[in-house]
């Protein structure tokens, strides 16, 4: 019998149910679907070890985030059904009046909790293995590739996971049901929708010093946030800021209602004009009483909203420029000087070079002035055959640092006719006093041929600039206009713009950073000097062999182990390069980084970023936007009564919607509009710290995070609206 009752509850109460069940629908599914990503490994070839791991680590990231989603679910999951319950008390009381138990009630709650939760999960299992059929075809246009073998995928491991996430979800869900309605008493019970939920009496004057204090604590939180700028987590700089905000925020709402009173009753034309008293004091009693939700909701708003814009404009600084950032098949670096801890520490880069490399590594420097510098020589001499077959062409790229000019001149003659503009001179840190970087004219010229770009010419008694590093692109503009005089292998050259953008090797972003073009009698002057390269490059493009990208940067490693195979010894590279067959040594090969390795990272960040920020944007956007409308929705059930006498008193229907508009607008808008000023400060200081100093604009991130936005949180809050209208319709119908 009680099983029957339950079914017919659920029937007769599905208007009740409907936002809840979606919601439930769509965390399922949404679950089911992100933690599914690594089963789709199978629908692509992967060529190497590198992009395999790119699913294995966004399967993990995905992991982790999913357990503080699912107790974010869990609790607003909870926190709305609290409002179903209290709905339905009434009828609860009507059992008990009939001569059920309290036990007899908790068991028909129980039951219908057990078969919505039920229903809802199974739904969504269905929609989330359809949805992860999708996402197999996003995931291939993130990678650039189209899927030749695709199958049906079904996540065993995603499915449990969701199984037993949402599974203890309702368990706790039916539980506090089943506490709820054993401990309510009847009287309780009939009069639940005769008032308001109240909350503690809240003193007009004491809200306003309230409101007051809020914003100054939020005030004191932005400034902390403006002032420092992105720092790390555990600073107390971040700390005073999150706690700020998050204190900030709590006063706000907590006051917001008492606020609101204390002004419009002040304000006589605007709060006895039509039916503004009696909307202010529903908007008031449902915010009193709800204040912690909103304050919950508005934080998780905000943390969506950031997560997202910010995802999104990290995918463009990782990703963006991925080919711009790799012209070349490959660059084998050399030169990187080691500390004593295996930890890479800045070079000499004067004549303390050579001897560092003559007291630490004479083998090397003996090596390095045999072929006269020359690593295409040294490597196509180890394997002579696997390098005609492997290298088309290539260039090498020596760089040197003046013995006796630092950057800070450069740097005090770009300041002089700045007038003003922001040179970023924060951003620098010690770069000021690090030597000056130079690369000869022909090295230039050799790269730029690689590029099919034209030759650079440098007039008589000048030298040129190159940068392409959006963070220093201003300081670097502003010296090529101020001119200066370097002096350079005995010369005094005039550093002249403009400034060329030329990658001078494959790196995960664009990275010539302030590099001064001399002629080549500079170098050779600083060569007589007993100056070495500070640093070299040797730029690769494949021969057309043939063969796939993967199998050509496999082939030049066994060139360079060749030369320096692995038991040789060298640098410690971490787990990173421990499957690399050569050592890292300071010469010939430190390092090699490929176009096809940083563009197959670049996928795999743009992958896991976004699917990230996806994941959580979606996931709170729902969540928060289904609490609020359950809440409108039950003050619109327990308000008919009132809404009747409105009726009743000559109120017409189009009165009473445009309140009850009115209502859901600023219970919606409000927590959605702080969230907003929040996520634009932090989105501000990320992109002056971050974004903007690479070149990113923000706009197009928080276009999208706003279209989001309007699409669920909008979509969400129109529901409301048009459910709403219609209880009440059927309340005046009944009136």
């Amino acid at each position: 019998m009680y099983l029957k009752l339950a079914l017919r509850n659920i029937r007769r109460s599905i208007r009740d149910y409907a936002i809840y069940f979606i919601t439930l629908l769509f965390g399922v599914a949404v679950f089911y679907a992100f933690n599914s990503i690594g089963s789709q490994q199978i629908l692509f070839d992967m060529e190497s070890a590198a992009s395999s791991s790119i699913f294995n680590t966004t399967t993990q990231m995905l992991k982790m985030f999913s357990g503080v989603v699912a107790c974010v679910l869990g609790f607003l999951i909870l926190y709305a059904n609290q409002f179903l319950i209290r709905r339905r008390k009434r009828e609860f009381g009507t059992y008990l009046v009939l001569g059920m138990t309290p036990g007899h009630v908790s068991r028909i709650v129980l039951y219908e909790t057990v078969m919505v939760g039920l229903l809802s999960l199974a739904v969504g299992l269905v929609c989330g293995v359809l949805l992860s059929q999708a996402l197999s075809f996003f995931t291939a246009a993130l990678f650039g590739t189209t899927m030749t073998n695709y199958q049906f995928v079904f996540s065993s491991d995603a499915f449990v996971v969701t199984l037993g996430c949402f599974a203890a979800i309702y368990v706790v869900v039916a539980l506090f049901n089943t506490l709820t309605v054993s401990r309510c008493k009847l009287i309780d019970l009939i009069r639940a929708g005769e008032k308001n939920e109240r909350a503690g009496v809240r003193n007009p004057w004491v809200c306003l010093v309230a409101f007051l204090v809020s914003l100054a604590v939020l005030a004191y939180a932005y400034e902390q946030l403006i002032e420092n700028g992105l720092v790390m987590m555990d600073q107390p700089e971040f700390m005073r800021a999150t706690v700020g905000m998050l204190v900030g925020s709590l006063l706000f709402f907590w006051s917001l209602a008492g606020f609101a009173i204390a002004v419009l009753t002040r304000l006589r034309g605007v709060y006895l004009r039509k039916l503004n008293l009696f909307t202010v004091r529903q908007i008031a009693s449902k915010v009193n009483t709800a204040f912690l939700s909103l304050w919950a909701v508005c934080v998780l708003l905000f943390f969506s909203i950031t997560v997202f814009s910010t995802g999104m404009g990290l995918v463009e600084v990782f990703v963006g420029g991925a080919e711009k950032a790799n012209p070349y098949s490959a660059s084998l670096d050399a030169g990187v000087w080691y500390g004593p801890d295996g930890t890479p520490a800045s070079s000499a880069g004067e004549l303390e070079r050579r001897a560092e490399m003559e007291a630490d590594a004479p083998d090397r420097l003996a090596a390095a002035e045999s072929y006269d510098w020359d690593i295409a020589a040294a490597l196509e001499a180890g394997a002579p055959e696997l390098w005609s077959e492997t290298v088309g062409s290539y260039a090498q790229a020596n760089f040197y640092s003046l013995p006796n000019m630092t950057y800070a001149p450069l740097v005090e003659a770009a300041e002089a006719v700045a007038n003003g503009a922001d040179l970023r001179l924060d951003d620098l840190g010690s770069s000021m006093k690090s030597s000056v970087g130079v690369l000869s004219l022909s090295d230039f010229n050799a790269a730029r041929a690689l590029q099919g770009q034209d030759p650079v010419e440098l007039e008589p008694g000048t030298c040129g600039l190159a940068n392409n590093m959006e963070i220093v692109q201003a300081l670097a503009e502003a010296v090529a206009k101020a001119a200066p005089t370097i002096d350079a292998g005995g010369q005094e050259l005039t550093l002249t713009g403009p400034v060329h953008a030329t990658q001078l090797e494959d790196n995960a972003m664009t990275a010539t950073a302030m590099v001064v073009i001399v002629p080549d009698e500079v170098i050779d002057a600083l060569r007589d000097e007993g100056c070495i390269p500070s640093t070299q490059t040797l730029n690769v493009m494949y021969a057309d062999n043939g063969k796939s990208a993967a199998q050509n940067d496999a082939a030049l490693m066994d060139i360079v182990a060749a030369s320096q195979p692995l038991e040789m010894g060298g640098f410690e590279k971490g787990t990173a390069g421990s499957g690399e067959p050569y050592a890292s040594l300071l010469w010939p090969v430190t390092r090699i980084l490929t176009a096809y390795e940083m563009t197959t990272q670049s996928a795999g960040l743009r992958l896991m970023i976004t699917y990230l920020a996806l994941y959580i944007g979606f996931i709170f956007l729902v969540s928060t936007a289904a609490i609020l409308a359950i809440q409108q929705l039950s003050q619109a059930s327990d308000s008919t009564p009132r809404y009747r006498t409105l009726y009743k008193l000559g109120c017409d229907a189009r009165m009473i919607n445009r309140s009850l508009l009115a209502q859901v607008l600023v219970y919606f808008l409000v927590p959605l509009g702080l969230a907003a000023c929040h996520a634009t400060c932090a989105i501000g200081v990320l992109s002056d710290s971050m974004l903007s100093a690479i070149g990113v604009s923000p706009f197009g991130p928080v276009m999208m995070a706003a279209g989001l936005t309007l699409v669920i949180y909008g979509g969400y809050m129109l529901v409301t609206y048009l459910a709403a209208r219609g209880i009440v319709k059927g309340a005046l119908a009944e009136g």
